[in-house]
């Protein structure tokens, strides 16, 4: 098979990137004390936190609920900050987690379309993504539907990979997603958006009645996004806002099967945001307040094979969170973090032309989440925590099931010269399906970790962790050829990654490996009967590495780059290693890389995106190509508030498929304008 002139300049771009990143970042690790890495929470939003020594300040991150260097916590974590955000020139929480070692963004293409993550080839009910701390996957799919969390109103997202169950409980498997809202005071600020796609002719129609379209001028103005944020102090009150509305057309073309230009149809998007938001500073402590809702209403195109030119979609989600956060409760040794919280989300999918597939499904959650703080000496700190939840679902397939959930956790913090040994430990009780799994869910965890040197440490962390069964798993009806299996257990794993990680201001590097083992993972198969049920019947094995590397160079350039290996094997049905079956959907390799810097006054960054080739079934029988994917962006400022950008997304153009059957866009051109005091 012939390779495209477009994919062999592409990968060579991402070598020269790769081998110039590795080889010059060494003469410039340790020039000059310019900002660290993209690793915490910052006062000013810069993403960087320096104590003035070279290493990171001491920072919260996710991955320990305790406050420390990130080179202190046993596993590894990766931080998008609001720079790097805008440096980027991303416009969606997925965008922003594209770089990020081990994560995949599982993509249908179109804008508004359903966006979920994998960590380290888990699927996506196996990763655990949070507002605040706060859970956010759908109870009825298990998912977290990222598109549904707006990027207007992010600080950071912290990304852990690797099991959290110890901390988080269950679907933790992969990793975690913690998406941190802005808190801080801020001037207004807004930016409007179009997107372009290249006018280009497509044929429409089948067989004898296919004809040929000329280009048309509306795909130069295909989509247009606003948004803005607020946030003015008054006193020891603060007030933010923020928001967005997006409409988009859709109307990439794509190459078909038979090697047709096509056009995407039924995809278009109208959607919005607004979240609120109160703090209030009170002595030793601060009270929050937070509100958001998302709308969006949008055409369901289906896959090449099933097209569904008539399904519309509409999407409605809403939370509401009140944190109170002590730094001293009653005492010094002791802190306070509690929140209570309640989201609600509702889907409506009507396709005239097949209303037995039209669905109606309402979720609604409410709980709290406790967590303390005790420092009982220099050497030992502990942290200990609750949680309780009902969740209630509506929906025209499942009727309305319901489930109460509590859980408890404890992590304490052993300090022994260099050494810092941190257990965990926690369990959760599910009323739904726990006769099923008398022991609930466990989570455990032992990590440690040794500092070589200021911002330099060995670390090692074995996890067990496990997913819950959905309440599609649980309780699909015996209808439409598919049935829920109320039987299920929870799915468990058991992950050792060891790492070493360099965290300097001018130079960071880290190298993990790790090995997954999961057992009773939940799969849909169908019986003797024809009918598709779900069962605790896989078992899987994921060894892996991941490289991470993020330097300054000479003349505010910047390089980042990433290498993933997962070589992962499926053990069940009678498999074994000598089988040598790989998984589907899980790339062997992916390298990820930017590069930013400024010319002229203008500041430009660019980035790309290899993966490997995904095999579509576990018989190892067909795959999905690999790809590369280039993107850039220019911003230049107009005066001091003013700025404009030009963004080119897939710059080289490259034909390509995340998901098998859902067609990526080509390349898109996007203007914008940004105002910031």
């Amino acid at each position: 098979m012939s390779v495209r002139p477009s994919r062999v300049v592409g990968q060579s771009l991402a070598l020269i990137v790769f081998f110039y990143s590795s080889g010059l970042l060494g003469a410039f690790a340790d020039r000059s004390p310019s900002v660290a890495q993209a690793q915490g929470p910052v006062a000013d939003g810069s993403g960087s936190v320096a104590d003035g020594s070279g290493a990171l300040a001491t920072i919260e991150i996710t991955a320990s609920r305790i406050q420390e260097p990130t080179s202190v916590a046993p596993q590894a974590v990766s931080v998008v900050d609001s720079a790097t955000i805008r440096s980027q020139g991303v416009t969606t929480v997925a965008e922003a987690l594209t770089l990020v070692p081990g994560v995949e963004i599982t993509d249908k293409g179109a804008a508004g379309a359903q966006l979920s993550a994998t960590i380290r080839g888990s699927t996506s009910n196996q990763v655990l993504v949070l507002v605040d701390g706060v859970r956010a996957n759908d109870p009825l799919t298990g998912l977290a539907d990222l598109t549904r969390l707006p990027l207007d109103n992010v600080d950071r997202i912290e990304v852990v990979r690797g099991g959290s169950s110890s901390l988080y409980g269950g679907d933790a498997v992969g990793g975690v997603i913690n998406i941190i809202t802005k808190k801080q005071p801020r001037p207004f600020a807004f930016s409007i958006e179009n997107g372009s796609y290249l006018p280009q002719s497509r044929v429409v129609g089948l067989g004898l009645s296919k004809t040929k379209e000329g280009a048309s001028a509306s795909d130069l103005v295909d989509s247009q996004k606003l948004s803005f944020s607020w946030g003015p102090r008054v006193g020891s009150a603060s007030f933010r806002m923020a928001g967005g509305a997006e409409q988009a057309g859709n109307n990439y073309t794509y190459i078909d099967a038979n090697g047709d230009q096509r056009q995407r149809q039924n995809a278009e998007l109208l959607s919005g945001d607004l979240a609120l938001g109160a703090g209030l500073d009170l002595p030793d402590a601060t009270l929050n307040l937070d509100a958001s809702g998302a709308y969006s209403k949008k055409g369901v195109p289906g896959s090449e094979a099933l097209p569904s030119l008539t399904a519309i979609e509409d999407d409605s989600s809403a939370r509401v969170a009140l944190n109170y956060n002590a730094d001293r409760f009653l005492s010094d040794a002791f802190t306070l973090d509690a929140t209570a919280h309640a989201e609600y989300a509702s889907v409506d999918y009507v396709d005239s032309a097949a209303p037995a597939n039209n669905g109606h499904h309402k979720s609604l959650t409410a709980g709290t989440e406790l967590s303390q703080k005790a420092y009982l000496g220099d050497a030992f700190t502990l942290v200990y925590g609750s949680s309780f939840s009902w969740i209630g679902a509506s929906s025209n397939d499942l009727g309305s099931p319901t489930r109460l959930t509590g859980g408890a956790f404890v992590e304490p913090a052993m300090t022994i010269g260099k050494l810092v040994i941190r257990p965990s430990l926690r369990y959760d009780y599910y009323s739904d399906f726990s006769p099923n799994a008398p022991l609930g869910g466990i989570g455990a965890a032992m990590g440690a970790s040794y500092e070589l040197a200021d911002g330099e440490s060995l670390k090692a962390n074995l996890t067990r962790t496990y997913r819950v069964p959905c309440f599609d798993d649980l309780y699909w009806p015996a209808s439409d050829g598919a049935q829920g299996n109320p039987s299920l257990k929870p799915e468990t794993a058991y992950e050792l990654d060891v790492g070493y990680e360099r965290s300097r201001q001018a130079f960071g590097f880290s190298a993990t490996l790790y090995a997954r083992y999961a057992q009773d993972v939940i799969l849909w198969e169908p019986g003797s009967d024809g009918i598709w049920r779900p069962s605790n019947y896989g078992v899987a094995f994921y060894p892996g590495a991941e490289l991470d590397l993020h330097a300054k160079l000479a003349d505010g350039l910047e390089v980042t780059t990433n290498y993933s290996y997962l070589r992962s094997f499926a053990l069940d049905g009678g498999l074994g290693f000598a089988d040598d079956k790989r998984l589907p959907f899980t790339p062997e390799h992916n390298l990820k890389a930017s590069i930013t810097g400024n010319l002229a006054g203008a500041a430009w960054t660019l980035s790309e995106t290899f993966v490997s080739p995904r095999y579509l079934n576990t018989a190892n029988v067909a795959m999905d190509p690999s790809y590369f994917v280039l993107d850039a962006i220019v911003r230049t400022h107009v005066n001091k508030r003013f700025s404009l950008y030009l963004a080119v997304d897939n710059l080289l153009g490259e034909a390509y498929s995340v998901v098998d059957g859902y067609p990526m866009p080509g390349t898109k051109i996007r203007t914008g304008l940004e105002f910031k005091p």
